[in-house]
């Protein structure tokens, strides 16, 4: 939500955001339309292969419900006015963010290291707009 939020920057540089999610596609028509999502592509992979390929991790209990993860991810949800809805899949599945070049290799990637780990709009839009230029 926090990169659709700054979607026409992303169109700006040329890039097209994309989530991956381990739900049906009944879940992901539903996260669109909960979340206000219109035009985002959410695509679903229930067996989280592309999560593995991309090497996001499973959370340990740490990592998902020590203190100092609680207290970021009710910052985060504070400030951004973003709560997380009902997981679906597997709850313990870490995420990340990729930036895809149009050749198909990954020109930068953060993959998530609790659950509070998520990298700046900015870093990401900066990478997106190195990729389309090196294109």
């Amino acid at each position: 939500m926090q990169l659709h939020r700054h979607r026409e920057d992303f169109d700006r540089v040329g890039a097209r955001l994309v989530v991956i999610g381990q739900g049906t596609p009944r879940h992901a028509e539903h996260f669109i339309e909960e979340y206000g999502l219109d035009g985002m592509q959410v695509l679903v992979d229930p067996d989280r292969k592309t999560y593995e390929a991309a090497g996001a991790k499973i959370a340990t209990v740490d990592e998902l419900w020590h203190p100092r993860i609680v207290a970021r991810g009710t910052k985060i949800a504070a400030t951004d006015r973003i709560v997380q809805g009902r997981t679906q899949g597997h709850a313990a599945q870490l995420g990340g963010v990729l930036v895809v070049a149009r050749d198909g290799s990954i020109a930068w990637a953060h993959m998530s290291d609790d659950a509070s780990d998520n990298p700046p709009t900015e870093e990401v839009l900066q990478a997106a707009r190195t990729a389309a230029d090196t294109a």
